[in-house]
């Protein structure tokens, strides 16, 4: 997200870095995802500062990596909604005792996918029926919009589909959002991120480099890499992260039913800015 706007940097879920109790997954998210794959050392994820730094201090821990990766804005990718609630609750504590100069700007980047797409994802990875995963879709993003308008919280709506469809109009409304410059080409060489989806570092560190370092693991870590990544194997791109479409054609219409039938879930789809007859279309076979 940040790889062309300039004193910003996306560093992935640091919910899982500092292992949040019932937030974070224990398996991924202790480390630098790019540094690892190829084979490097993090100067800015390390062991020493995961140790030190908590998610008693959200904020704190945003600063010290923003004077670390020397950049101005953080863009904290934490998927959990309480994750945020935490992070604005120490805000207020902090401007209690700082004067305004000093105190920390937050705001909210809400990223998004379509419903459809989402449960569809989600009954892959667990199993469930599609309406299960249609809830937790509403229920996640009523909570996004409760909190950040709660609190007074800039905030910016980023759908998946726009980004994929247009990335320097979505580009363009981001780094204005963050009130930062836009670069015309990316800087790749210098992406640190504590996220978990290793597809997304493809167009950084390159296929060819993910598929050694997965070869290299051993017993159950290989096998849970591989099944994490079967999925997505298809969409890998050297070059720019290509679009997901497995959910296109995917459905019939019972099943487009159940996901619609969620109360409300059709309402928070059109506050978020989908054309829900059009998603429709695109899931349903034909």
């Amino acid at each position: 997200m940040t790889a062309r706007i300039k004193m910003a940097h996306y560093v992935g879920e640091l919910n899982n870095f500092t292992q949040v109790p019932d937030f974070s997954h224990k398996d991924s998210g202790r480390g630098c995802g790019p540094c690892s794959l190829l084979g490097k050392q993090c100067r800015h994820f390390t062991d020493a500062l995961r140790d030190r730094v908590s998610y008693d201090d959200i904020l704190g821990m945003h600063e010290q990596f923003a004077r670390s990766l020397g950049v101005s804005a953080i863009v904290d990718g934490s998927k959990f909604v309480a994750w945020m609630r935490r992070a604005v609750e120490q805000r207020a504590v902090e401007q209690r005792v700082a004067d305004r100069a000093s105190r920390t700007a937050v705001s909210a980047i809400i990223t998004v996918r379509n419903p459809i797409a989402f449960a569809i994802s989600h009954r892959n990875r667990t199993g469930e029926a599609l309406w299960r995963g249609a809830g937790i879709w509403r229920d996640t993003y009523v909570d996004a919009l409760r909190t950040a308008n709660f609190h007074g919280l800039p905030q910016l709506v980023v759908r998946y589909e726009d980004y994929m469809a247009d990335r320097e109009r979505s580009l363009e409304r981001l780094a204005a959002f963050l009130h930062l410059p836009l670069s015309p080409k990316p800087d790749n060489t210098s992406i640190h991120d504590t996220g978990g989806n290793w597809s997304s570092f493809v167009p950084y560190v390159g296929r060819e480099q993910l598929e050694k370092f997965i070869q290299q693991l051993h017993g159950s870590g290989r096998t849970d890499a591989e099944n994490f990544i079967k999925h997505a194997r298809a969409y890998w791109n050297d070059e720019k992260p290509q679009e997901d479409t497995r959910w296109h054609n995917s459905i019939n219409a019972g099943d487009a039913h159940g996901v619609l039938s969620t109360p409300g879930l059709a309402d928070v789809a059109s506050i978020l800015g989908y054309n829900i007859a059009e998603v429709v279309h695109l899931a349903i076979k034909g």
